[in-house]
């Protein structure tokens, strides 16, 4: 169906990681155009189409994190050419109705909340300020968003591409889905649609539900099953292996500060910095000891409550790799691709054989074969010196952590394929590696963008459910709207721009000093304490009726409510829980730090959207800091005019 350029919107989304900011603009027909103008069951019976060009994706580095202490610079040194770059695909007649979403992942979660409130709302001013593009709240567009989020928006964008969510029947319960992992420099997930009914009906509490809008009104509901794990992305793990062997030598006085690493090649030598102490750590490239050393830092010892667990204590529903597939990005891909060859269908044999044959090599024939052109020509240093470690921590992460069966050697012998690697493909394969899909990136934000659009189409249901996500009952938050619209109404448009947030405390001080300098005048008295009382009462009952004042006073609570000092940004479970400190230790090749240093390769036609679900309705808090703050000043106030007349009095006696 041809679609005039007039039926077409736009979104955008910058994914806001540790190493940089990656813009990115979808487009997508009309729904209500489309379905008026088709009949065609499989575009009506699935969410929108999102498209995206080859060149409508730019990064910028480093981080936003690392503008906390000069907020001042976060527009003209970070954010202006990435607008400046959205202006010129965005049609100039569709940027006032073009949202944008600012989404920060791992870097921000590792500042402190102070720091995190300052770089939020430094972000939300100056493009609201800077730009048409709409921002209905700083509160739903510009946040943090934990592993969780991420790995919900990472299974809805992969199953997109995937065609699962395509001719959605509601009556067929067995609508089949692909399970997602995702592999970072701090964190981990897996999102996963559980295969058996029973398990699902017995880890409800465990359980989030997802539900978006098919073109013809009809809603997609699944049941998801999502969890990660901070500490245990590449650089995370690396940083806490290298700490694990500083802290055992101790044990022996005359090892000093030279140390031997078993996942290092041989020969290889980096220098480590731990509590003050500087490390030289040499590689002996010793495979079999590489993967017994790793396996501890699974913390599969932590006890787990309810049966069955994963690894940390995480407990989790069944996940059945004989029938199920699932799709690793990120580490998952970048190792086995770009280092082994390995990327794609999942062979344990061939990649385990190039891992130990790699690991095991003199890091001088490395260094030769990487002048030659292998290993896709990354930097020895920053890469390769981290690429046994990383491969043998996938290994682990997946065989010892997931329970992924070992082709090879656990799959019923009739099943196993000898020969060539692509001969794998001739019987079931549980997991596959990739970094896109038919020429389309694979990224959580395509989840994101697929959801927002999803959450226009007006329902034709009379109990049809809000777009979003419901969150497991187990984590405790509330069902927060995909944004954008409900039912076809406007979903929140107030603003809340951080003037304001400035300008009502200041409204209210210069108000109260008014009153306080009057009464100190004599210009104001209340003889009786019930009649000061009424007037007060009546002083903030004129307040609220302010012209735009009322207005004002929600965009503050609701501002407070976004910058609490207590707000929940990392519910990743486990034992490490949110204690971790950042990585920094190498530049390992994971998917903030690749993404954000190499070209895109996006064929025409690209998707890759993305959708704001943790974006919490704002409430009103009865213990608001602005309510408190407002409740002192009402009582100095009323002390400070009790005192005035009692002093009177003494004089006038």
């Amino acid at each position: 169906m041809e679609i005039p350029d007039s039926k077409y919107k736009y979104g955008i989304v910058v994914d806001s990681g540790s190493s940089g900011s990656r813009l990115q603009v979808y487009r997508w027909p009309d729904p209500k155009y489309v379905a008026k103008n088709t009949k065609e069951p499989s575009i009506l019976q699935s969410p929108p189409k999102i498209t995206q060009e080859p060149n409508w994706s730019m990064k910028t580095t480093p981080g936003i994190s690392t503008y906390s202490n000069k907020v001042k610079k976060i527009w003209p040194d970070h954010f202006k050419k990435l607008i400046k770059f959205a202006e010129e695909i965005v049609p100039k007649d569709k940027q006032s109705e073009t949202p944008i979403f600012v989404l920060a992942t791992a870097g921000m979660r590792l500042l402190t909340p102070k720091d995190q409130k300052k770089l939020l709302s430094q972000t939300c001013l100056e493009l609201k300020k800077n730009s048409k593009f709409v921002i209905h709240n700083c509160g739903d567009h510009i946040q943090i968003i934990d592993g969780e989020t991420e790995g919900i928006y990472g299974w809805v964008g992969l199953n997109y591409l995937m065609n699962q969510l395509e001719n959605y029947d509601g009556k067929d319960a067995a609508h089949e889905s692909i399970g997602f992992m995702d592999m970072g420099g701090a964190s981990t997930q897996i999102a996963f649609v559980p295969s058996y009914a029973e398990d699902i009906k017995e880890h409800r509490e465990d359980i989030s539900r997802v539900t978006l809008r098919n073109v013809n009104g009809l809603t997609q509901e699944w049941n998801v099953f999502v969890e990660t794990w901070l500490g245990f992305g590449a650089n995370q793990a690396r940083k806490r292996y290298l700490s694990q062997l500083v802290e055992l030598s101790k044990i022996n006085s005359n090892v000093g500060t030279s140390l031997n690493d078993p996942c290092l090649p041989k020969n290889a030598e980096i220098s480590y910095d731990h509590d003050g102490t500087s490390y030289k750590i040499s590689g002996i490239g010793d495979y079999e000891m590489c993967i017994r050393t790793i396996y501890p830092l699974l913390m599969k010892n932590v006890p787990c409550k309810e049966e069955p667990c994963l690894f940390n204590g995480v407990h989790a529903p069944r996940l059945n790799f004989d029938k199920d597939k699932f799709v690793g990005i990120s580490e998952y891909w970048y190792t086995a691709n770009d280092v082994f060859q390995s990327g794609g269908e999942y062979n344990y044999r061939i990649f385990n054989e190039r891992v130990k044959k790699y690991c095991e090599s003199n890091w001088a024939d490395i260094l030769e074969n990487s002048g030659k052109g292998e290993y896709s020509k990354l930097d020895p240093d920053k890469f390769l010196k981290d690429a046994c470690f990383k491969a043998s921590w996938v290994i682990n992460i997946l065989h010892e952590g997931f329970d992924l069966p070992r082709l090879d050697l656990e799959l019923p012998k009739e099943d196993v394929v000898e020969g060539e690697e692509k001969e794998i493909t001739k019987v079931h394969v549980p997991f596959k590696s990739t970094d896109a899909i038919d020429g389309n990136e694979l990224s959580w934000t395509l989840g994101k963008m697929l959801l927002y659009a999803s959450s226009e189409i007006p329902s034709k249901e009379k109990d049809g459910s809000n777009i979003g996500v419901y969150p497991s009952e187990i984590s405790g938050k509330k069902f927060v709207p995909a944004g954008g619209f409900i039912d076809g109404k406007g979903y929140d448009s107030d603003d809340d721009d951080n003037d304001k947030g400035f300008l009502l405390p200041l409204l209210v001080f210069l108000l109260l000093m008014f009153l306080v300098y009057n009464f100190a005048k004599g210009k104001v008295a209340f003889p009786k304490h019930r009649r000061f009382n009424q007037a007060k009462k009546l002083f903030f009952e004129m307040i609220s009726k302010v012209p735009g004042l009322n207005n004002v006073l929600e965009a503050q609570l609701r501002y407070n409510e976004l910058n609490r000092n207590d707000m929940d940004i990392t519910l990743e479970e486990g034992a490490l829980g949110s204690s971790q400190s950042s990585p920094n230790l190498t530049q390992l090749r994971t998917r903030s730090a690749i993404n954000l240093s190499e070209g895109d390769n996006f064929a025409e036609g690209t998707i890759n959207p993305q959708t704001n679900f943790l974006n919490k309705p704002f409430a009103m808090p009865k213990k608001s800091p602005f309510f408190q703050s407002q409740n002192n000043s009402r009582e100095s106030l009323q002390r400070s005019v009790s005192n005035m007349s009692v002093q009177k009095s003494r004089n006038i006696d």
